[in-house]
């Protein structure tokens, strides 16, 4: 797996997708990105997890690394390519740019989000449970909750532990520090929206002949209505010299819908 699929399955991963009312700000230079001119309503019900059929995303994507002392970046595009509304719920597939397939289902009745299905166009696939519960509460009036979740960036760079590539699941408990938080990003300036802070905390075994690496995890969110999500970031340290810290953020560059 490279550094580049890893990126846009956790971007994929960690997805609490939304949608927002209140956007302003100015749309990054033609040449750059493309050039889109959004108009947003500021009535209606909140829609923190935006499931219409043709709905489409574009994220940068950017991961810095105390180790290697460096910073990557590439784009991610996410697309809502399917939506099934029945009795119980809604249904909606989004296919990521790497081709990636990830599957989620909007309850009706305990206003929960589950992730039941996934696609990842990667050999190694996903450690963490396929079908699990993203959110207990789509318009967030739940304030804690914790999901399983699977390490992403902590590597191996020196031998004998090249190309080795921990992976353990843990426990990822979130809570909402603020319904009302403003975020900047490259598509604008969004208001009313979500920020959603995690943690977790695991330990792996690289060399049988040293003890555990902890590792902690952190990271943050903001999810706006009628967007998605706008922003977020995710650390992953370690006390380590050999793995090291590495941190990443996703960022919204434009959107259409």
């Amino acid at each position: 797996m490279n550094i580049f699929n890893i990126f846009a399955q956790v971007a994929q991963l960690v997805e609490q997708a939304t949608e927002n009312r209140c956007v302003g700000g100015s749309i990054p230079p033609l040449g750059t990105f493309v050039l889109l001119l959004f108009l947003f309503s500021c009535s209606g019900e909140d829609n923190y997890y935006p499931d219409t059929q043709g709905k489409h995303w574009n994220y940068k994507i950017s991961i810095t690394s105390d180790y290697t002392n460096s910073r990557d970046e590439m784009r991610l595009s996410v697309t809502n390519i399917k939506t099934v509304i029945g009795g119980k719920g809604t249904t909606f597939s989004k296919l990521y740019s790497n081709g990636d397939v990830l599957t989620f289902f909007k309850n009706k009745q305990d206003d929960s989000l589950s992730r039941i299905a996934a696609f990842v166009n990667d050999s190694e696939g996903l450690l963490e449970p396929v079908k699990k519960i993203i959110n207990p509460s789509v318009d967030f009036k739940i304030t804690n909750w914790k999901n399983k979740n699977q390490l992403f960036f902590t590597k191996g760079f020196q031998p004998p532990l090249r190309g080795f590539k921990p992976n353990t699941i843990f426990d990822m408990n979130f809570k909402i520090i603020s319904h009302n938080a403003s975020v900047k990003v490259k598509a604008g300036n969004f208001s009313e929206c979500v920020h959603v802070k995690g943690n977790g905390s695991t330990e792996f075994i690289a060399d049988t002949r040293a003890g555990p690496n902890k590792v902690t995890i952190i990271s943050d969110e903001w999810v706006c209505p009628n967007i998605g999500i706008v922003k977020e970031k995710r650390i992953e340290s370690t006390d380590s010299l050999v793995f090291g810290t590495q941190e990443y953020t996703r960022e919204l560059i434009s959107i259409n819908k």
